[in-house]
């Protein structure tokens, strides 16, 4: 069954008002705070209501909401514990933007949008920031190992300048630093804090020779400058974050740039690319950073986006993909973690790394909304937790039934994040689809995607003027393996137009003819685009985007039109295609690409036809 449930709008209606009478009572007691700094009395009171507002969101089953007291809570219950100033400031003023932050999330529920977490993520990681806890942000939405090709460029020193190491660098420049990021904590003349915090970031960027060096300062240097347009505010996950960047330059003068770019900080680069992401400002840093790692088609943040972001929309394709494998990687290292001590025996305090797992993919589900999911996950937290504290037994009954629930969830999870980026009420993508095609369905185009990614590549350097044309031979049997790919899924109007483009591709790069024009180039990379933007809508979950497909057919009849006749491609046929894959490979595909094919022992073996169901194919 599918995660995502429809909230009940009655039942929320209903405890509305009784929601908002508490969180009116955490209001009054929350100025009392501020008006006795070192009373512990009405922060106690604070999380108490908190908790009783919680608990009836989670009966509601508003599992957002019920996130977002759950962190207020937790705050309010470290803050009566103690804490110094900056702290207790830092707190009230989250736990107050909280107060007013939820009743109007509840309200857009009730009117119809969806409850996700996911928009709350900033004010959750300000309240997570003031005690101290990893930010959502670590491990779960962003910790994709991202990359950029930006490579280190140091530059000579100045006239004048000192020809100091990156390490030296480091130590000199520490102090200064320091003292910039104190005066910004204290809300000291911030504007000229965070301008030379930025020179600071900047020195160290433009003398790092290593890559990661390089790359962690050039994202620093683009957070320093949405700070300085006020693309950024400094609230307490930025400084946070600042201060975490502080330590890293104690690393790098003690173990010197070589030994430090072995092990760069990828947490704090994946929290720092958040921020880039969500500032409201492009200025040449920001700009360039996004761009180098892609971070628009993971967290879009132009203006039309912000606004669905408000309206509870949902969060982008890519992302879903890539928070999907995250989950699922951490998931086969908790459950090989429990196999193995399930072979071999060992301490218990030897899973202690898989409780902190569990932890996070709990976080991660919370920040998605999939409440439910988090909840199965939790309650096998608290069982591996006994197990590690040794309130209950370690046999080997106890830890097979938690990695068989999780084996659960991970079957769950596929079908839960694919409802995430539907349309709310849309029913499910393929719903009476048998669920192995679409794993097989999802390889066949993933690897359709990665020749037709190769193609492109190939044309767009073999039509440079000068090129080296070594590679083009390679063309025609990626092609060919993609419309094998197409076919095999029974997408036989797609199939067409790929053979026909194949047959475009190789009159362009064929030299014995003139080079095309360009505006033929521009209508082929058209065509190409379109083919690829299909393939991706299908990888999906979602329907046939025929326009795509109108777009790329209008794009080629207009190339054969200037050629004097239709360039005709053979009619793909299972024996042409039988040279490539076999028709149906199973979920882990091989890649559909190029090279002379394995004799079957067997004989040839011909593909069967595509399906033909009644308006499968049908053009629109």
């Amino acid at each position: 069954m599918a995660e995502i449930h429809e909230v009940n709008a009655q039942a929320l209606h209903v405890v509305a008002k009784e929601i908002a009478s508490t969180l009116n009572e955490v209001r009054i007691a929350l100025e009392t705070s501020a008006e006795r700094p070192g009373d512990a009395e009405p922060l106690a009171q604070i999380a108490g209501l908190l908790h009783q507002t919680r608990g009836v969101l989670r009966v509601v089953e508003v599992f957002g909401g019920a996130l977002l007291a759950e962190e207020m809570e937790q705050t309010a219950g470290f803050m009566s514990r103690g804490g110094d100033a900056r702290q207790q400031a830092d707190g009230l003023d989250a736990l107050m933007r909280s107060v007013v932050q939820l009743p109007t999330y509840l309200e857009r529920v009730l009117n119809g949008g969806r409850d996700l977490a996911l928009v709350l993520l900033p004010l959750l990681n300000d309240l997570r920031a003031v005690r101290g806890a990893p930010l959502l942000s670590e491990g779960t939405l962003l910790s994709v190992n991202l990359t950029s090709t930006a490579q280190a460029q140091p530059r000579q020193p100045a006239p004048g300048e000192p020809g100091l190491t990156l390490p030296q660098w480091a130590r000199r420049l520490r102090p200064r630093f320091q003292v910039a990021l104190l005066g910004l904590i204290r809300g000291d003349r911030p504007e000229e804090k965070v301008a030379t915090l930025a020179e600071v970031a900047e020195r160290i960027e433009v003398h790092a020779t290593t890559t990661p060096v390089y790359q962690l300062w050039w994202v620093v240097s683009a957070v320093l400058e949405a700070l300085k347009e006020r693309g950024l505010e400094d609230n307490a996950s930025v400084k946070r974050l600042l201060g975490q960047v502080d330590r890293e330059l104690r690393r790098l003068y003690e173990l010197g740039e070589e030994r430090y770019a072995e092990s760069p900080p990828l947490e704090l680069l994946n929290n720092l690319l958040f921020y880039v992401a969500r500032s409201s400002t492009a200025g040449p840093k920001v700009a360039a950073v996004r761009a180098s790692f892609r971070l628009d088609e993971l967290l879009p943040v132009d203006e039309a986006i912000e606004q669905e972001r408000e309206s509870l929309s949902a969060p982008s394709v890519k992302l879903m993909h890539t928070v999907a494998t995250a989950i699922k990687e951490d998931l086969a290292s908790v459950k090989d973690a429990l196999d193995m001590f399930t072979r071999k025996g060992g301490q218990p305090e030897e899973l202690v790394p898989q409780v902190e797992l569990l932890k996070k993919i709990g976080d991660t589900l919370a920040v998605l909304g999939l409440g439910s999911l988090r909840e199965r996950v939790q309650a096998e937290l608290g069982r591996l937790s006994d197990v590690v504290s040794r309130r209950a037994p370690r046999d080997s009954d106890t830890l097979i039934g938690i990695a068989a629930a999780l084996i659960t969830v991970e079957d769950s999870l596929d079908e839960s994040l694919v409802q995430l980026i539907m349309p709310p009420g849309a029913p499910a993508a393929d719903a009476t689809q048998d669920p192995e095609f679409r794993q097989v369905a999802e390889s066949v185009l993933r690897e359709c995607g990665v020749n037709l990614a190769r193609i492109k590549e190939i044309v767009a350097q073999a039509l440079e003027p000068g090129a080296d044309l070594a590679g083009i031979d390679a063309v025609q049997p990626l092609a060919r393996g993609v419309t094998a790919g197409l076919l095999m899924l029974g997408k036989t109007r797609a199939t067409e137009i790929m053979s026909r483009l194949g047959v475009q591709i190789a009159r362009a790069l064929d030299s014995g003819r003139a080079r095309p024009s360009p505006k033929a180039i521009d209508q082929l990379a058209d065509a190409v685009v379109s083919i690829e933007y299909y393939m991706e809508t299908l990888q999906a979950g979602r329907g046939d985007p025929w326009y795509m497909l109108d777009n790329a057919e209008r794009c080629l009849s207009a190339i054969e039109s200037t050629q004097g006749r239709p360039a005709q491609a053979p009619p793909p046929t299972g024996e042409t295609l039988v040279t490539e894959r076999p028709a149906f490979p199973p979920p882990q595909a091989e890649r559909l690409s190029a090279g002379p094919p394995a004799a079957a022992p067997t004989g040839r073996v011909v593909a069967p036809p595509a399906p033909t169901a009644a308006g499968e194919e049908a053009r629109v």
